[in-house]
């Protein structure tokens, strides 16, 4: 732990970092060759749009630990695509809540085919212990960024 500044293949953070980089542009490679034009943030996005219907883009910004201004333009992007619609919450109007469209909803099962596959690939040569391992870590790391964030 010593050398963790000096030697970047020690460090968490450049390990996750261009772990997480290099997944995906993999898993948008992937896309792109089954013809979906998703990136790995878009399909971050509609997976919680997918398994909640409806969701706060406040809400959005926090599962996927991005800033407000980030989000918004992401959001633009992809309804610039068509993927999502934002609208006034019905029961708060200074809330933005994102939906699906017919469009978006449409590359669900394909996108998730991709994915998973993708998944499996990058996967091969972990045991499934050591997933688990891997991901109870990053998850209790994670735990504690956000309980240090301000």
């Amino acid at each position: 732990m010593n050398n963790f500044f000096f030697d970047p293949e020690s460090s968490l953070g450049f390990m996750t970092f261009t772990t997480n980089r290099l997944m995906a542009s993999f898993l948008r490679r992937r896309m792109a060759q089954a013809g979906i034009d998703l990136t790995a943030e878009q399909w971050g996005v509609m997976v919680f749009v997918w398994n909640r219907g409806t969701i706060g883009q406040d809400e959005l910004t926090h599962a996927l630990c991005m800033d407000k201004t980030g989000m918004s333009r992401l959001l633009a992007t992809m309804e610039d695509k068509g993927l999502v619609t934002r609208n006034p919450d019905p029961d708060d109007a200074r809330r933005r809540v994102v939906t699906a469209t017919q469009a978006g909803d449409a590359l669900k099962e394909r996108s998730r085919a991709v994915a998973e596959e993708a998944l499996v690939l990058l996967l091969q040569d972990v045991s499934p212990q050591d997933h688990a391992t891997c991901m109870r870590v990053l998850a209790t790391v994670k735990d504690t960024l956000r309980g240090l964030a301000p």
